[in-house]
């Protein structure tokens, strides 16, 4: 299913005859990006010794609080007081679980990526729709961490209670033990054939990109979609750093709406300030609004 992301052409054990490249891999997961060795010199996790002169490391981390706060529902995040009687009242509701509803029902029959995958709450989702799922991300500490929960690999893990403790916490994952192909990957270069996925997700990703990697990854994401395939999006608004209030910013979503439209995208449903609840640890909460649009291509 796997593509060279340079040309597009088939990849025969992880060679690309038409870019001339092997393509390496992390702990078995394959490093399908542009020039590949040298994104492994600069982003780990080969010793930074071994690197090119002049390329400092830059390690792209995970972007969750822990692992398993991603995977629980706003009623489950364990807050207390008015803030945790609101959380409650939320219940199952939030971006993915509400993105995952809609998509399951609207796109055809077919497998699905998650582009930017994180540790993978979204990709579970679909698997547990019955979903053939590729998960895709550019931070190989992301991916590695994405297979190990979502395979039953970590079955439990640390989660901070407050400054200075934590508490093991079971993984709320059922483990997938097939339907599940994972790779470290750029959203503007997405290693899979044309028109090959019935259902695409870009989570939390288009909103931390410059607006020429936007459209990149849009027009990448779009082209991985035949007609009638469906891309969801969840796009944060941004926030005060490290302030649990709500973001002050316009919404994302009419400006969006007229780049999708350009590029044969239409609108099946959107929902705007979901909100997206960040547990740092039981006492220190970041609220951001989100929003959510369901779109089929034309």
């Amino acid at each position: 299913m796997f593509v060279c992301p340079e040309t597009g052409a088939s990849l025969e054990a992880w060679y690309s005859n038409q870019a001339d490249v092997l393509y390496p891999s992390v702990d078995g997961i394959p490093v399908l990006v542009p020039r590949p060795y040298d994104f492994l010199r600069r982003h780990g996790p080969w010793d930074p010794t071994s690197g090119v002169a002049g390329h400092a490391q830059d390690i792209l981390g995970v972007d969750a609080p822990d692992a398993v706060s991603p995977f629980l529902a706003p009623s489950g995040l364990g807050a207390s007081g008015s803030f945790g009687d609101w959380l409650l009242d939320l219940g199952q509701d939030g971006p993915d679980a509400w993105l995952a509803a809609q998509a399951q029902d609207a796109a055809p029959v077919g497998p699905a990526v998650d582009i930017g995958c994180g540790t993978g709450p979204m990709a579970a989702r679909m698997h547990a729709a019955g979903r053939h799922v590729i998960a895709l991300d550019r931070s190989p500490d992301a991916v590695l961490l994405c297979r190990a929960l979502l395979t039953g690999g970590l079955t439990e893990a640390l989660v901070p209670t407050h400054r200075r403790g934590a508490r093991m916490m079971s993984v709320p994952v059922r483990p997938a033990t097939s339907g599940l192909e994972l790779a470290i990957a750029d959203a503007r270069h997405p290693p899979l054939e044309p028109a090959s996925m019935a259902w695409a997700h870009l989570g939390f990703l288009l909103d931390v990109l410059g607006p020429d990697d936007v459209v990149a990854a849009l027009v990448a994401t779009i082209g991985l979609l035949p007609r009638g395939g469906v891309l969801t999006l969840a796009n944060a608004y941004d926030a005060p750093e490290g302030a649990p209030n709500l973001p002050d910013e316009a919404p994302p979503g009419p400006e969006m709406r007229e780049v999708l439209a350009e590029l044969g995208m239409t609108v099946l449903a959107e929902r705007d300030k979901v909100p997206h609840v960040t547990r740092h640890y039981d006492r220190r909460f970041t609220v951001r609004l989100v929003d959510c649009m369901v779109l089929r291509r034309d």
